[in-house]
């Protein structure tokens, strides 16, 4: 109780001094305040967010202690938070001078330096901090990370986080940040490892169950994700996202009804999020329920106009209806939305080719290949469309562009050797394949399988023996 009784007490006195100093500033006569009581001042109204207030009362402050200690680091603290960095530095050098023992020193030097681009020069005064930090090494070593995450390098802010860890595998910050900044490079195994960590300490942290529901997500577990999520819905009413996210997670495991259902519950809180129009649509489709599916896409449309993925989606169900012009019209929406997509003009050129618009759907396919030229399907596609409407020649002329863009690859050299032979080109097509034996053997059945006859021919024979692999 004792505690309990002292620990209010100093909430009050702190609120008690907050408030005389609030109304010095609205009498227009700044009080007297002794360097703790401006501590505990500037503290809560950081707290608050206030932080002009507390710049005033730290400037107020330093009018009354100009030659304390704890308010000189104050203010070297707020100016590197304003970014000046050489006059941080300069403050800094006074400081070291009255206190060359203070860990936080050299822990400021070395942030006034990273601001400045000093990078090696900061780590030499960061190391120094370490080493008076003694038992504080922990959340020194934290801050420096922090440090350098406002540098822009997480890769070694992550380095620092982890050397704190290994001084206090329960400074729950530390934690949090190892799970966080794991996750942001991608280390998701990592971070759900010191995610688990932290809630051994703190099994009531909404916001972690949370981000661990997202790294299960990341590495395929959608079962433990979902197991997170549920936990974050139970601890908090805020982080209604995490609804969304569970729906996610059901759709992926294929559980599509339950997945509707958590979508539908979402949407009772987000009513207007046209993504979840379109993922409801997503179930439907992959229940086979294509009616249900176009209904969702449709809404997702009208609640968004510019929601491309709903247009999209509209136009392929259309498609697979057979009503290929209400197709083309929806692929033509989405493509006036999000024109840099080759999916979208791939599949117009494929609706297009099935009415026989074969000029339309030329200029759909090779708008496709001009946008993602490394796709092997795109050029390989585009080929046979020409070569089935008898124009052999420029399908050869498509397969050679693609080849130029995918040098590696034995598929479209085996298509590009098949139609070289059906057009009797032999010696070129003797090279192609060659080169797309050399690349790999094992797809040369492909050849065949495009042009039979190429069976039949020496040539062809004689190198699909000469590399064949020994046993």
């Amino acid at each position: 109780m004792r505690d309990f009784d002292s620990n209010y007490k100093e909430q009050s006195d702190a609120f008690e001094i907050l408030q005389r100093f609030r109304e010095s500033l609205e009498n227009g006569r700044l009080g007297y305040f002794d360097v703790n009581d401006f501590d505990d001042i500037i503290d809560s109204l950081i707290i608050e967010g206030d932080f002009d207030m507390a710049e005033i009362a730290l400037n107020h402050a330093l009018d009354i202690h100009p030659d304390a200690l704890a308010l000189r680091i104050r203010l070297v603290q707020s100016l590197i938070n304003n970014g000046d960095a050489n006059t941080a530095l300069s403050e800094l050098q006074t400081i070291v001078q009255l206190d060359s023992q203070n860990a936080e020193v050299f822990l400021l030097k070395g942030a006034a330096l990273l601001i400045l681009e000093e990078e090696d020069e900061a780590v030499e005064y960061f190391e120094k901090a370490i080493l008076l930090a003694g038992q504080d090494a922990d959340d020194v070593l934290y801050h420096i990370g922090t440090s350098f995450i406002s540098y822009g390098d997480q890769k070694r802010a992550v380095d620092y986080f982890e050397r704190a860890f290994l001084h206090n595998p329960e400074n729950e910050m530390v934690l949090y940040d190892l799970g966080y900044f794991h996750d942001q490079l991608g280390s998701s195994d990592k971070s759900i490892h010191y995610y688990n960590l932290y809630l051994d300490i703190d099994p009531f942290n909404a916001s972690v169950w949370f981000n661990l529901g997202i790294a299960y997500n990341r590495t395929g577990d959608y079962a433990k994700a979902i197991e997170a999520y549920d936990y974050t819905l139970v601890l908090s009413n805020s982080l209604f996202q995490a609804l969304f996210n569970k729906a996610n997670s059901l759709a992926n495991l294929e559980r599509y009804k339950e997945a509707i259902t958590a979508y539908r519950e979402y949407l009772k809180l987000d009513p207007d999020n046209d993504d979840a129009f379109c993922y409801i649509g997503e179930c439907y489709l992959n229940m086979g329920r294509n009616k249900m599916a176009l209904r969702f896409y449709q809404k997702a449309s009208a609640q968004n106009p510019l929601n491309d993925i709903a247009w999209f989606s509209s136009g392929l169900i259309y498609w697979m209806e057979r009503n290929h012009q209400e197709s083309i019209r929806m692929i033509k929406n989405a493509i006036s939305i999000e024109g840099d997509n080759p999916d979208y003009w791939f599949s117009l050129g494929r609706v297009l080719a099935e009415i026989n618009q074969e000029g339309e759907a030329r200029a759909a396919f090779k708008r496709a290949t001009a946008l993602d030229p490394a796709n092997l399907e795109l050029w390989i596609y585009f080929a046979e469309f020409l070569h089935s409407r008898g124009k052999v020649d420029d399908a050869i002329g498509i397969l050679k562009k693609g080849n130029r863009h995918n040098i590696n690859s034995a598929v479209l050299k085996y298509h590009l050797a098949a139609y070289l032979l059906e057009r009797n080109y032999e010696s070129e097509a003797v090279g192609q394949l060659e080169t797309a034996l050399k690349l790999d053997f094992n797809l040369h059945k492909g050849l065949f399988e495009v042009f039979p006859k190429a069976a039949q021919n020496d040539s062809v024979r004689r190198l699909i023996k000469a590399y064949k692999p020994h046993k």
